[in-house]
């Protein structure tokens, strides 16, 4: 089994810039790594774009939230 690459995204409050990663990364065509989403306190904004993009994305993605 390949090793498993974690990409860290850090993120608060833009929507939008975390949008167009996932996005992205979404589209990578090497299946072999998991999606961890750094927020530094954003609102629920980035928790449902990132719900959102869990049923759909292909790889493993998490959410870990700190309060800012």
């Amino acid at each position: 089994m390949p090793d498993l690459i974690s990409v860290i995204v850090t993120t608060w409050n833009r929507e939008d810039a975390l949008d167009a990663v996932l996005r992205s990364l979404a589209a990578q065509t090497d299946r072999d790594f998991e999606v961890i989403v750094a927020d530094d306190g954003s609102g629920e904004a980035t928790a449902r774009l990132v719900a959102g993009w869990v049923p759909r994305f292909g790889v493993p993605l998490k959410h870990v939230w700190q309060e800012h």
